[in-house]
C-alpha cells in the first residue's frame, strides 16, 4: 500500500469513527425520555450530586425539571428538540450556528454519554420510550454512514470503473429496450397471423362438426337396422335352441341310464380287484417276513465274517509292523549280496577275458608261423591261407588292427554267448 493510500485509509477510519460516535450520542439523546421517567431514577443512581444539580439547572432554563414535575411535563424539552429537528427537515428553520447552540445542554449530553452505567441501562432496557423524530434521524444518519463507508473506502480508479460499468449497463439497457420493442412488434404480427390461422381452423372445425353430425345420424340408422336384424336372429336361434334342448334332454337320459349300468359293472369289477389286492397284500406281507428272516441270518453271517476279518486284519497289521522292522536289515543284506555278486562277476569276467586274450594271441601266433613257413617254400607266389585262422597278413597290414577288427565289440556281451570261447 502506498503512503497516499495509507493516508486515505487513516482519514476514512477517522471519519467512520466520528460517525459511529455521533450515532451513539444520538442514541443516548433518543432515550432521554426513558432516563427522565420515575423522576429521573436512573440519572440519580448513576450521577453525582454536583452533576445532578448541573442537570437540573440546565433543564430549568427550558422550563422543565426531572424531579419536580411529572414525566409528561418533563417531555417539554424533548418536544422543543422535536420541533427544532422537524423545522430543519421541512426547511422552515436553518440548522443552528455555533453561537445559537446551548453549550450547557451539549455538556449535559456528553456527561450522560460518558457514563457507562447509564449506557448499559439504555442497552438493557426493554421497550424504552424514545423520541420518534430522533429515531428517524438516527435511521437516516445510519444510511448516510453506510453510503459514506462505501464512498470513503473506494479509490478513484474503482469509482471510475464502477461508473464505466454503469454506463455500459445503461447502454445495454437501451439496447435491450429497443430489442424488447422489436420483439413486441413481432409478437403483435404473430398474434395477427395466429388470429387469422385460428379463424381458418375454426371454420375447418365447424365443417368437421357438421360432417360428424351427419355421420352420427347415418350410424344411428345403421344401428337401428342392426338391432332389428339381431332381434330377428335371436328369435330364430331361440327356437332352434329349444329344439336342441329337447334332443339333448333325451340324450342326457340315455347317458344317465348308461352311467347307471357302468356303475354296476364297475362295482363288480372293484369287488374282484379288492379280493385280488388282498391276496397280493397277504403275499407281499409273507415275502416281507421272509426277507426279514433272511436278512437276520445274513446279518449274523456278516457280523461273523467281519469279526474274522478284523482279527485277520489285526494279524496282518502286526506282520506289517514286523516286516517294517526287518526291512532295514533286509535292505542291508541285499546290498551286500549285490556287491558280492558284482565282485564275483568281475573276477569271472577278468578270467574269461584273460583266457580269450590268450587264445587269440595263440591263434594269431600259429597263423603267423604257418604263413612264414609257406613264404619260405613258395617264394614269389601268392597263395591262400588254408589254416584254422582266416587272417590274411601282408607287409602293409598290421596284425593288431586285424585282431581288433575281428574281435571288436563288448566283452561282456560276448561273455553272455556260450559259443564265444
Amino acid at each position: 500500500m502506498s503512503p497516499m493510500e495509507m493516508e486515505l485509509q487513516i482519514q476514512a477510519d477517522r471519519v467512520m469513527f466520528s460517525l459511529n460516535k455521533t450515532v451513539s450520542v444520538l442514541n443516548v439523546m433518543a432515550h432521554l425520555p426513558y432516563l427522565l421517567e420515575n423522576e429521573g431514577r436512573i440519572l440519580k443512581e448513576h450521577l453525582s450530586e454536583i452533576e445532578m444539580d448541573f442537570l437540573m439547572h440546565v433543564l430549568k432554563a427550558y422550563g422543565s425539571s426531572p424531579i419536580a414535575e411529572d414525566t409528561l411535563d418533563n417531555l417539554k424539552i424533548n418536544n422543543e428538540i422535536f420541533d427544532t429537528i422537524n423545522n430543519i427537515k421541512l426547511g422552515k428553520k436553518k440548522f443552528p450556528t455555533a453561537e445559537e447552540i446551548d453549550s450547557n445542554l451539549l455538556q449535559v449530553i456528553n456527561m450522560i454519554f460518558a457514563n457507562k452505567c447509564i449506557r448499559f441501562e439504555i442497552a438493557n432496557a426493554k421497550n424504552p420510550v424514545k423520541m420518534p423524530y430522533l429515531v428517524q434521524f438516527i435511521n437516516d444518519f445510519e444510511e448516510l454512514k453506510a453510503m459514506a463507508k462505501i464512498k470513503l473506502y473506494i479509490t478513484g480508479t474503482e469509482e471510475e470503473e464502477r461508473y464505466r460499468k454503469l454506463r455500459k449497463a445503461f447502454k445495454s439497457n437501451l439496447m435491450l429496450t429497443a430489442a424488447i420493442k422489436d420483439l413486441e412488434q413481432q409478437l403483435n404480427v404473430q398474434r395477427e397471423q395466429l388470429g387469422s390461422e385460428l379463424k381458418k381452423k375454426m371454420e375447418v372445425f365447424e365443417r368437421y362438426n357438421k360432417k360428424i353430425a351427419k355421420i352420427k345420424e347415418e350410424f344411428q340408422i345403421s344401428i337401428e337396422k342392426t338391432i332389428d336384424e339381431s332381434e330377428r336372429k335371436m328369435m330364430q336361434q331361440s327356437l332352434e335352441s329349444e329344439e336342441k334342448q329337447a334332443i339333448l334332454s333325451l340324450e342326457a337320459k340315455a347317458i344317465a341310464d348308461q352311467y347307471s349300468q357302468l356303475l354296476v359293472d364297475h362295482l363288480d369289477d372293484e369287488k374282484i380287484l379288492r379280493a385280488r389286492t388282498m391276496k397280493i397284500h397277504s403275499q407281499l406281507q409273507s415275502w416281507v417276513v421272509k426277507y426279514d428272516q433272511d436278512m437276520t441270518e445274513k446279518q449274523a453271517e456278516y457280523e461273523e465274517i467281519k469279526a474274522q476279518y478284523d482279527s485277520e486284519k489285526t494279524a496282518m497289521d502286526e506282520m506289517e509292523e514286523k516286516m517294517e522292522e526287518q526291512s532295514s536289515l533286509y535292505n542291508t543284506l541285499m546290498a551286500e549280496k549285490k556287491e558280492e555278486e558284482e565282485r564275483l562277476f568281475q573276477e569271472l569276467a577278468f578270467k574269461m577275458l584273460m583266457n580269450r586274450s590268450a587264445r587269440i594271441i595263440q591263434r594269431a601266433w600259429r597263423g603267423y608261423r604257418e604263413r612264414k613257413a609257406k613264404r619260405r617254400h613258395r617264394k614269389g607266389k601268392k597263395s591262400k591261407d588254408k589254416g584254422k585262422s582266416k587272417l590274411v597278413y601282408t607287409k602293409k597290414d598290421n596284425p593288431n588292427a586285424i585282431l581288433e577288427n575281428k574281435y571288436k565289440g563288448d566283452l561282456f556281451e560276448a561273455m553272455k554267448n556260450p559259443n564265444a570261447f
